[in-house]
């Protein structure tokens, strides 16, 4: 639910149009064309017109922005007072999005720090009888962290930049994210897929800069990037 009203109060609605059909009966074909978000017609039939119409702004942006403004604040403090604390250079960052951090951890048993902590997390997706022993709670506690693998252990992860990276996990399929792969187009209403040819591996990131020689990343405007 909480994504959903993210995802809905962030859409573009700008490029989407409004159709509307006039016959002839009807007439005010000039009326329509007049109004101020009006776009195109074309012509369904010798009587029927189709009028094309601007979708006029109604979502609230700002409300997304608050969202993604408050969920960045979790995330920072989650890092930076529990997890940097606990385990100082022992854990890195690997990929992080909305709400979401992917990290790399060096210790003994980070599920006896879950255990000891467990207000920080919702486990109620973890099996009954998982092998750590970590008790099922907090069943969808807003601002609370969720191991989204459920125990099993992260082998391998690939980042190039945002929205796309691969990742392994013992015993679940591999998962491989690309944005902006599908390609389906309609027009008149007729629903079709396109074939492109795109770059679909690519380490140029716009949102970060990548470190020379290096697999670390600098938000923009960092004081250590060069000038």
């Amino acid at each position: 639910m909480n994504n959903a009203v993210f995802g809905k109060t962030m859409e573009n609605v700008r490029d989407r149009v409004d159709v509307k059909l006039v016959t002839a009966w009807d007439g005010r074909y000039g009326a329509k064309v007049m109004i101020a978000n009006f776009h195109s017609r074309s012509h369904r039939c010798s009587t029927d017109r189709a009028h094309h119409f601007f979708r006029l702004a109604a979502r609230k942006r700002i409300t997304s922005q608050c969202i993604l403004d408050i969920s960045k604040v979790c995330l920072y403090e989650f890092h930076h007072e529990y997890m940097v604390p606990m385990f100082n250079k022992n854990c890195k960052i690997m990929y992080t999005d909305t709400d979401s951090l992917i990290y790399r951890i060096e210790c003994d048993d980070v599920y006896a720090a879950m255990k000891r902590d467990i207000a920080r997390f919702d486990t109620s997706d973890y099996p009954a009888n998982n092998a750590y022993g970590i008790p099922l709670a907090n069943k969808k506690v807003l601002g609370l962290m969720k191991d989204e693998n459920n125990g099993a252990i992260m082998t391998e992860f690939v980042g190039l930049r945002a929205k796309m990276y691969a990742l392994r996990v013992d015993g679940k399929k591999d998962t491989k994210k690309a944005k902006g792969q599908s390609c389906i187009r309609s027009k008149l209403h007729q629903v079709y897929t396109v074939s492109e040819k795109k770059i679909a591996l690519s380490p140029y990131d716009d949102k970060r800069y990548v470190v020379p020689d290096s697999t670390e990343t600098l938000p923009w405007g960092h004081y250590r990037i060069p000038l």
